[in-house]
């Protein structure tokens, strides 16, 4: 069954381009524009995430999630542009189960709303096991699937994506690409790394939004 995402955040430029990102991603999402609204929506529908942005009309993101943590034990994501690290405590304190400061990724954001779901399904990565959002990848089986699906990627496509999951977060130049993927004495030239790269991502699909590519320096995923 599909997860069904509240998000509660009352710049509606900014929900619409979120709520844009996660039907990219394949996942349901109800945007409401206030704290209100917000209780009103958990009172009448289960939600599997609620996203909260802290600073709302009629109720604030930390009383919405107060209120709701009398009756449920949902996952609750905080977006707020308060950084100093007592109001990161307080949404804690308040029932958060993580944070997310603006301005954010996009990607970023629903790579996290991706993990929380799957922790909070009691999913988790095994030993041979890479993920990062909707990816996941068994080293041991050699297979990948995203969102569930089983995506067939050639050797190298696989490795290259091994090698970024495994750096996620971080710039692999093309020149370490080449090194660990083909072999010190490859003698093509560099433009062979980004046909690669660009099949690997036709075949990721929309999970294909978190691999980035870094001008000037390589790529990055996430």
């Amino acid at each position: 069954m599909a997860a069904r995402i509240l998000l509660a955040e009352d710049d509606r430029n900014l929900s619409a381009l979120i709520l844009d990102f996660f039907h990219a991603a394949g996942l349901e999402i109800i945007p409401v524009y206030d704290g209100a609204a917000a209780l009103e929506a958990v009172g009448n529908y289960s939600f599997d995430l609620i996203i909260l942005d802290v600073m709302m009309p009629y109720f604030t993101g930390l009383e919405v999630c107060r209120r709701v943590r009398k009756d449920s034990s949902v996952p609750i994501l905080f977006l707020t542009a308060l950084v100093q690290e007592e109001n990161t405590l307080e949404g804690y304190r308040a029932g958060a189960d993580d944070y997310l400061t603006k301005p954010f990724s996009f990607p970023v954001l629903v790579a996290k709303a991706q993990a929380i779901l799957r922790r909070s399904r009691g999913e988790s990565l095994g030993a041979n096991q890479l993920g990062y959002g909707s990816i996941l990848l068994d080293t041991a089986l050699e297979q990948v699937t995203v969102d569930g699906q089983t995506v067939h990627l050639r050797p190298k496509e696989l490795k290259i994506l091994e090698i970024l999951l495994r750096e996620q977060g971080r710039t692999v130049s093309r020149d370490v690409l080449i090194q660990r993927v083909w072999s010190v004495d490859f003698d093509g030239d560099e433009r062979m790394v980004d046909r690669h790269v660009a099949s690997l991502r036709q075949k990721l699909g929309t999970a294909a939004q978190h691999l980035r590519a870094i001008y000037g320096a390589g790529y990055r995923l996430g």
